[in-house]
């Protein structure tokens, strides 16, 4: 690629056929050295235009150079970020598990404060199991009574039925014996 199509070298080569014909075939000195002189303008002009070209390809690969070594580091910083964000995802997963429980916390302590402290629920339980004592006490006081009653009452009764039959005995000795004779 020149820059022209691929027309400078043809013309290059039209020239320096010229050149050649020009003094070949018998032309003068003047005529030789114009055709050389414009000869070697061509080709300085082609050698700047392949300078430029070159300086532009050069550019070029440099520009693909620094893209791909951008292209590189921003894969790499892609990757960091990726793993930076997975590790960033756990910490957020954890800190709403920690949040979830210090709600929770909040919650039960409302509660806990809502019942009276430990030591007096230990203090109000000592009363009630004195209580719960002293009135086993006198169930079982009350059971005795009610056992030695239970037993007075049947002995009281077993009287009862015993003087009942010796009552009725008695008054069948004073009836005297029954009259068998009529």
């Amino acid at each position: 690629f020149d820059g022209a199509n691929g027309q400078r070298p043809k013309k290059l080569l039209v020239n320096l056929l010229k050149m050649a014909a020009a003094c070949e075939e018998g032309g003068s000195v003047e005529e030789c050295e114009a055709a050389h002189a414009a000869l070697l303008k061509d080709i300085a002009l082609y050698d700047f235009s392949m300078g430029k070209i070159q300086v532009v390809a050069d550019t070029n690969l440099r520009e693909v150079q620094a893209y791909k070594e951008l292209q590189g580091s921003l894969s790499s910083d892609m990757g960091r970020l990726s793993a930076e964000i997975e590790t960033l995802k756990t910490r957020v997963a954890h800190e709403r598990v920690v949040r979830k429980n210090k709600e929770e916390y909040a919650a039960l302590a409302k509660q806990v404060e809502k019942h009276p402290a430990r030591s007096q629920t230990q203090k109000d339980q000592e009363q009630l199991n004195e209580q719960l004592s002293t009135l086993e006490q006198s169930t079982q006081q009350h059971e005795s009574v009610m056992k030695t009653r239970k037993r007075q009452l049947a002995l009281l009764l077993h009287e009862v039925e015993h003087l009942k039959k010796a009552a009725l005995e008695t008054d069948d000795d004073i009836a005297g014996p029954p009259d068998v004779s009529n």
